[in-house]
């Protein structure tokens, strides 16, 4: 028998360790890309259903001001509006700039505070 004292080659296992450190190192990215992306849409998703109830407050409100002028500046009325997680309480707030424009907000309504419901229309009519 003969042994073979030559030179040994045995670099495939580090080259297959480079390898798994690699992939591994790309998943981490791949994680972490994926980690924010759906943590951004959780954010967007969050902000949605949280302005949902005061867009459409904002909305009949706008609607409101389309049929006439508000009896008083600053007007302030309430309105229940369903959102996805059920019927919310706003209060719209009518303010006036200058003659003929109007700043209109809404906000949930707070503990406390009962303004008069919103009405249907601000024309009245008057009779001579």
């Amino acid at each position: 028998m003969r042994s073979h004292t030559g030179k040994r080659g045995g670099y495939a296992l580090l080259i297959v360790l480079g390898f798994v450190i690699l992939f591994a190192a790309l998943l981490g990215m791949a994680y972490q890309q994926l980690q924010s992306a759906v943590l951004i849409e959780t954010v967007n998703e969050q902000e949605a259903q949280r302005d949902q109830g005061s867009v459409q407050a904002l909305a009949l409100g706008l609607q409101l001001l389309e049929t006439g002028t508000p009896p008083s500046d600053p007007y302030v009325c309430g309105v229940t509006v369903q959102t996805a997680t059920g019927p919310s309480s706003y209060v719209v707030t009518f303010t006036a700039n200058g003659s003929s424009s109007w700043t209109v907000q809404a906000a949930r309504l707070q503990t406390g505070q009962s303004p008069d419901p919103m009405p249907s229309t601000f024309f009245s009519a008057s009779i001579p």
